[in-house]
């Protein structure tokens, strides 16, 4: 399970600069990793940058897409839309519950010989 977090917690939203993909193609374009909730996180393309990026056909974005998700879980420097820096952390796994499922009522006839007295009534 993965999440986004910083100094002061966990966040729901990073970015990184493209300049550490495509050094002078993606320079200044923002790439943004969404943390959705459930140990996956999302990565995408700032939609200000959508009109730049339309010159350069689908498969190549999905290349650098790739390349950025690889490069943020081994720690390239991400900040959160307000400059604050941000990384990518495994979270502990979910305890699990100590409540154990109870058994079925006992029927009538689950009863043991010599032990019918016992029988609800």
């Amino acid at each position: 399970m993965k999440r986004l977090i910083t100094r002061a917690g966990a966040v729901t939203t990073a970015q990184m600069d493209g300049y550490l993909i495509e050094e002078r193609l993606l320079d200044r374009i923002m790439i943004q990793i969404s943390d959705m909730g459930d140990g996956n996180l999302e990565i995408a393309f700032d939609d200000r940058d959508r009109r730049y990026l339309s010159q350069f056909p689908a498969a190549q974005h999905a290349q650098w897409l790739t390349d950025a998700m690889l490069h943020a879980e081994a720690g390239a420097a991400l900040e959160t839309l307000e400059g604050e820096p941000a990384w990518i952390a495994e979270a502990p796994p979910r305890p699990a519950s100590r409540i154990k499922p109870m058994r079925p009522a006992r029927q009538g006839h689950d009863l043991p010989l010599g032990l019918e007295f016992l029988r609800r009534g």
